[in-house]
Formats: C-alpha cells, structure tokens, sequence
C-alpha cells in the first residue's frame, strides 16, 4: 500500500500514522577519534557544534511535528563510547577539546557494531522513531575485536531495509565509495584530510541534514494522508524506499543547467521571471520594477504569478515570514511542469537579507527540474 502514496500533495488530514505523536529523530554520529584525526581535530570540533546548531534549526522549523536527539560517539583503541547519548538537541552542550581528544588506532567495526545495536534496541518498536546516522573517519579500519566488516554490512543491510535508517559515510586518506560500499553505504563523500577539507565536509554534512529534514517532514505527511492506518513495518518499509529514491549529498554539477542567469533581460515562451517584492504589490524597485516593465507584473498584486512574472513578498518581516510564500511558489511550480521558473536573488536587495539567509528557504526546490535558482543559491545549498 505504501507503494502507492503521493507525497508530493499529501496533507495531514487524518492523524495517521502518528496519532499526533511527533517524528522521534535520532541523528547518530560516529566520530573517528584515532591518532592520525589530530591534525584537523578542532574543525572536527567546530564542525559538530555547528551541525548541531543546525539540528537545534530544525528542531525550531518542526517544533509541532519532529524532535530530535543527538549522540555522538567517538572511537579509538583505548576508548569506544559516547559523549552524547540520545540527548534532545536542545540540551547538548557543546564540544570541546577536553571532551574529544584523538589518540592510538581505528576500530570502526567496533564502534558502528555497538552504537547501532544500542540505538536500535532503543527504538526498534516505535514506528514515530527514525535514525539518521553519519560515520567520519580519516583512515581505515584497523584495530576491531568485536565486529568484522561482513557482520557490519549485514547490519547495516538490515537496518536500511528493516527499519528504514538512513546512513552517510564521510572519509579520507581512502577510497572512500569502495569503503563506504564494503559496509552497505550508499551515501558518501570524499573531504581532504586538513581543517579547511574537515570544515568543508561539516558544511556539506549540515546541508546534507537540512535537506533530510525537511524530506523527513514531507514523508511524515504523506504518512499521515494514508487512507488506513499503517503497521510498524509498513511505516519502515516505507522510509527505506524513499531513502533508496534520495541523496545525501550534492555537487554543483548536477544543477549547472538550473543556474538561473544574473541579469534577465528578456524571456523565452514559458520563461517566467520570479522576483522579490511586497505585498501591497508596489513594483518601484530592483527586480519587481523590472517585472513590472518588462514581464507583465502588476502593479497591487503581490504575490503570485501575473503576466511572465511570480511574485514572492519578502518586505512584510523576517526570514520566518518568506518561507509560506516560497514553499507555496515551490509546490505552484511542480503542478505547472511546462514552465521554467527564472528565480531571481529574492530578498538579497532592498529587504536586506543575504543569500545565506534566503537560500535555505528553497531546499524543496532541489528536485523541482523547471525551477533555476541563482548560482549563490546553489552555493548555500549544495
């Protein structure tokens, strides 16, 4: 029956699956802590309290609708533990040098074999749980008692396909997609092993997360549109298709062509031009003047499409107030395939904000083909 939901236009309609209980989302992070992650130790640092800060983000945007924990556990030789464990996002402390210090060999296996059977003897049973899990490493397995790289993939099969997880794999000094294959993980990346290519694969991480969230909320409807009520397994079965259907990670080649020019001058058929304005629709300025003169803006209108133009208010307040009308031009341009939107630096001018401010608002726009989002959107994003 899962097979068959549309999510793209599922609305919470009926309370189910979740019988108005939130999303449990326990983002799980696997930390190399041997002797060689020394060298980028304190972006490794800086990048955690960052992605948990983007975490505690997503917490504030699905307040009503997901909670999120966070574990953090770290591993080398002499020490395989954790130093957070399933702590809601909003009480994690942040990390420092006292807690996290690099020393001696790498036993992956054992790390992922125990903190993956931990959590999911936590959560096996509850359908309104989730895990999303992020292992980072600089080097290869090399000092497991416990677990073998068979019995790793095994598991990590089984909670992909059984339980709906979903995995990323981060690492260096390696062939990372063969390492990250050898233990049934799809979803990789490559970072240089300095603290600048540490940092980068963080900020990468942190976008990786977002988009996941926000997927996760789009699925959390579509789940709660169902007609019946579905079982634990139905729900996990589910996840795990969709996690098939999707990518953690993101480059800027694949939306080269979804680039959307700087200056617009003129349009094709069925170009539409998308720009910035206010709502009572007065078009003096920037880019909605020249919608108004040149692509069929009208003046009091302002929201929506009119002549070759779309119009999104970005003057009535904060970022927080953008978002309804961006998620409303989002889905318009998924139910009108034929046209491509042109969008323009929205928000980035007269109102003041920048684009990593406004960016992030377009998320759902990634897998939207007919949207072109400005270069130093794609930045932000992928």
């Amino acid at each position: 029956m899962f097979q068959d939901l549309e999510c793209a236009n599922a609305q919470n309609n009926n309370g189910h699956p979740m019988n108005g209980e939130k999303l449990q989302v326990y983002n799980l992070i696997i930390l190399d802590k041997s002797g060689s992650m020394n060298s980028i130790a304190r972006a490794a640092i800086s990048g955690f309290n960052e992605t948990v800060g983007s975490i505690r983000s997503a917490q504030e945007r699905y307040k009503t609708t997901q909670q999120h924990f966070v574990s953090l556990f770290v591993f080398c030789n002499c020490d395989k533990s954790y130093i957070y464990e399933n702590v809601p996002v909003e009480d994690v402390k942040e990390l420092t040098s006292r807690e996290y210090r690099p020393c001696c060999g790498t036993p992956l296996y054992d790390a992922m074999g125990i903190s993956l059977n931990q959590l999911l003897s936590k959560i096996q049973e509850d359908k309104n749980a989730t895990a999303v899990v992020t292992v980072i490493t600089d080097g290869m397995e090399n000092a497991s008692r416990e677990y073998s790289g068979k019995a790793i993939k095994s598991l990590v099969n089984k909670l992909k396909e059984e339980e709906g997880w979903n995995f990323a794999y981060i690492g260096t000094n390696q062939d990372v997609d063969k390492v990250a294959e050898s233990i049934a993980i799809e979803n990789s990346m490559w970072y240089e092993c300095t603290p600048m290519g540490m940092s980068n694969a963080w900020n990468s991480e942190k976008k990786s997360k977002m988009r996941m969230y926000d997927r996760l909320e789009e699925d959390l409807m579509c789940l709660c549109a169902a007609p019946v009520q579905m079982d634990v397994s139905e729900v996990k079965k589910f996840r795990a298709k969709r996690n098939r259907e999707t990518k953690n990670y993101r480059s800027m080649d694949e939306f080269r062509n979804r680039i959307a020019p700087d200056n617009i001058k003129s349009l094709k058929d069925k170009e539409i031009f998308v720009f910035g304005s206010n709502l009572a629709g007065a078009h003096g300025g920037g880019a909605a003047r020249v919608a108004a003169e040149k692509f069929g803006a009208i003046m009091g209108q302002g929201v929506g499409l009119q002549g070759q133009s779309y119009a999104i208010p970005t003057m009535q307040g904060g970022v927080e107030t953008i978002r309804p009308y961006v998620d409303e031009f989002v889905e318009f341009a998924k139910n009108h395939p034929e046209m491509t939107f042109l969008v323009t630096r929205i928000g980035c001018g007269i109102a003041g904000f920048d684009d990593k401010e406004i960016a992030p608002l377009f998320i759902k726009a990634i897998d939207v083909p007919n949207i072109h989002l400005p270069e130093s959107f794609w930045k932000e994003l992928v």
